[in-house]
């Protein structure tokens, strides 16, 4: 049984698993009542006054006794194991089954929020997955977001640690009410800011802010707009420095760059990568994406989805969903650079097995600096946007993008091939001990 299963059939709403100083600390409960009007949320009511006529609380031993008895035993040691590997702080599980929904909170650290002075203290986007997926697979899907933001954040020179949101559910309209306050509740009881990720359409952003939340950010009405554009900016910015890294020259002009995923980030990067005179191939599984690729550029060298990876290319730029490179993949690679916009491009659940991966790319003479350090101009934009609302500028974040993407790739892909590491395992080290201290991001 899944876990959000054990919750809907004991008439429970939430679950909570926090890591203690000796173990991990389990809380289920029932938090509100059934005949909630969430279309109320923040109006009516606030995150810490939602209506329970009778709320059940369950914790420690008793807890996981329950799950147990219920044949969720399984899940739940599944879930303990994946956080015990990535090393995460806590798991929040909302479960609303008359609406059809379940929301987790994957945090990963919230020390770098400690202290920041916002009620956010965590930073991460939402992903929309559909009700039928696997709850391991999203499980793991998150664990694994959020434990990238941590050291984006980091990288990216914010306060704020990492945490990521995943929804499952049915597509839903910008004017069901019921379902955006639901939804607001979940992202402010995570004391995090968030944005749209795959899935959860920017116009939703906005939905949730006229109403509900200030929580989230990156909607097309926001000061900042959609955040896809400076992400593919921020990437570029990376791709010559690794070019440079490369081949002695930022230039790519005659280089064959293979996009992988033309969306809002893909496009854009594509974009620039054409504009520099690169021989632009590419590969989406949409065809309306193809479609509007072939309007812009006039035409468009497309190979095929499924063998994408095995193209021989100068650049691989992934900017799809993550997970695309393990160790089989990795040996047939026939590239000099990967260097894209997509999350958790090494398929790992923990930092060690990421940092083995890197440095198996390495050992194949290719030049990849870990996605996280350079695709932060979404959380970067977010925290403008969040920190100053609408007098938020784009002024400020073009000098921000230059100092991390830019300079930042260029100093750690020389000081990586310096040391004959990886360039991961030299991010993880430049980040760790902010993390661990609370030290490292600032607000300036």
């Amino acid at each position: 049984m899944e876990l959000h299963e054990a919750l809907s059939a004991s008439d429970l709403t939430t679950l909570r698993i926090t890591r203690g100083r000796t173990g991990f600390d389990l809380r289920l409960s029932r938090d509100w009542d059934p005949v909630v009007d969430w279309s109320d949320y923040a109006t009516t009511f606030q995150v810490d006054q939602v209506p329970c006529v009778a709320p059940v609380v369950m914790g420690g031993a008793a807890a996981r006794a329950h799950l147990k008895d219920i044949g969720a035993g399984p899940s739940l040691d599944n879930l303990i194991s994946l956080m015990r590997a990535g090393r995460h702080e806590m798991v929040h599980m909302h479960v609303h089954a008359e609406l059809g929904m379940r929301a987790v909170n994957h945090v990963h650290s919230s020390t770098l929020g400690a202290n920041n002075g916002h009620h956010a203290i965590r930073a991460g986007g939402v992903r929309r997955h559909d009700a039928g997926e696997s709850e391991g697979e999203v499980l793991i899907d998150g664990l694994n977001l959020g434990r990238g933001m941590s050291f984006k954040n980091a990288a990216a020179q914010i306060p704020f640690g990492g945490c990521k949101m995943t929804v499952q559910c049915a597509p839903f309209a910008l004017d069901d009410l019921e379902r955006l306050g639901f939804l607001a509740h979940c992202i402010d009881a995570g004391h995090f800011f968030t944005g749209p990720d795959m899935g959860f359409s920017p116009s939703l952003a906005d939905a949730l802010r006229a109403r509900f939340t200030h929580n989230i950010v990156g909607g097309p009405g926001g000061a900042m707009g959609p955040t896809g554009t400076p992400t593919a900016r921020g990437t570029f910015m990376a791709m010559r420095e690794c070019a440079h890294a490369a081949w002695g020259s930022e230039d790519l002009a005659g280089k064959r760059v293979l996009i992988q995923g033309l969306g809002a980030v893909g496009l854009p990067l594509a974009t620039l990568v054409n504009e520099a005179g690169a021989e632009l191939w590419a590969c989406d599984q949409s065809p309306e994406q193809l479609a509007a690729a072939r309007e812009r550029f006039g035409q468009l060298n497309v190979v095929d989805a499924d063998s994408a990876l095995l193209q021989d290319c100068d650049v691989l730029s992934p900017n799809a969903v993550g997970g695309v490179f393990d160790a089989g993949s990795i040996d047939n690679l026939s590239c000099s650079i990967i260097c894209g916009a997509a999350n958790n491009q090494l398929r790992a659940v923990s930092r060690e097995e990421e940092e083995a991966l890197a440095e198996r790319v390495r050992g194949r003479g290719i030049v990849y600096p870990p996605e996280w350090t350079h695709n932060v101009a979404g959380v970067v934009a977010g925290y403008e946007e969040y920190k100053h609302q609408e007098e938020a500028a784009m002024g400020r974040l073009d000098p921000h993008l230059e100092r991390v993407c830019r300079l930042g790739t260029r100093d750690r892909l020389a000081r990586a091939a310096e040391r004959a590491c990886s360039p991961t395992a030299l991010a993880y080290r430049d980040v760790e001990s902010q993390i661990d201290s609370g030290l490292g991001a600032r607000d300036a």
